[in-house]
């Protein structure tokens, strides 16, 4: 059977690519194209140069798992060797759902128009035709998937610029309409920042007359979070009044700060 190399390369890219996108939303990552199409690049050249070199089994299976690793710590920064390990199972786990998926949609299909492609075709036509049906295929499963994750409800998120003790601080945050605290004596709304950002371990050392005690209650509980009233804060390019409070989370599906959605 003739193997096309261009075809094969377009084939695990965008395998490799709706795999980590479909990660992302599994696991409730921020979602970095640049870098899942840097780490889907790589798996799809090792996809071509594995059928190329012809290793051995073992040596195979063993540069899919370091290749699957090296995939995912490019795509996703992990804090810890525990999320780390949940990230690839999960990947792997997609790549083996999509991969069965994909071969029962082709042996489908090959079913349907294999006998009169190879009735019609030339060897290596029939061949390059085979491919085709399966590129065909990934390209319509990976725009399936993307309408059905990207709809109008997905993460929205957006850039906050936070001014403060005369320093200037920007944060990637995550819209959300959950978030409804506010100062009960100011009625100021509440952006959520993680103790780990750079504002958030300032904010800890302060104490003086702009910090605010702001009470909250959760599924987790309830308790008083330490606030502060910054010198400005916008939400994407607009000027918004709010108060900021840092929170003992390491961080917001992927972001440093959680924006009420009604500040957008």
């Amino acid at each position: 059977m003739i193997l096309y190399a261009d075809i094969l390369f377009a084939i695990n890219f965008s395998m490799d690519f709706l795999a980590l996108f479909i990660c992302s939303i599994i696991l409730h990552k921020k979602l970095n194209k640049k870098r899942i199409i840097i780490a889907s690049l790589i798996g799809a050249l090792f996809g071509v140069l594995d059928v190329i070199v012809q290793l051995n089994q073992v040596l195979s299976i063993l540069f899919s798992v370091v290749i699957a690793i090296v995939m995912c710590l490019i795509s996703f920064t992990e804090i810890n060797l525990k999320k780390a390990i949940l990230t690839n199972l999960t990947y792997w786990g997609v790549s083996a759902c999509l991969g069965g998926v994909m071969s029962l949609l082709f042996s489908f299909f090959n079913r349907i128009f294999g006998e009169y492609i190879e009735k019609y075709s030339q060897e290596s036509a029939y061949n390059g035709a085979r491919f085709l049906i399966i590129a065909s295929l990934t390209a319509i499963v990976s725009i399936i998937f993307t309408r059905i994750f990207t709809t109008k409800k997905d993460v929205k998120a957006t850039e906050i610029t936070i001014k403060f003790d005369k320093k200037e601080y920007k944060l990637e945050a995550l819209c959300d309409s959950g978030n409804m605290l506010c100062d009960p004596i100011l009625v100021k709304p509440v952006i959520l920042v993680t103790c780990k950002s750079k504002i958030g371990k300032t904010i800890k050392t302060k104490d003086d007359i702009r910090k605010r005690y702001i009470p909250y209650s959760d599924v987790s509980g309830s308790g008083i979070l330490k606030g502060i009233i910054p010198e400005s804060v916008c939400v994407g390019k607009n000027k918004v009044d709010a108060i900021i409070a840092p929170i003992e989370k390491n961080d917001f599906a992927g972001y440093e700060a959680l924006v009420p959605s009604n500040l957008i």
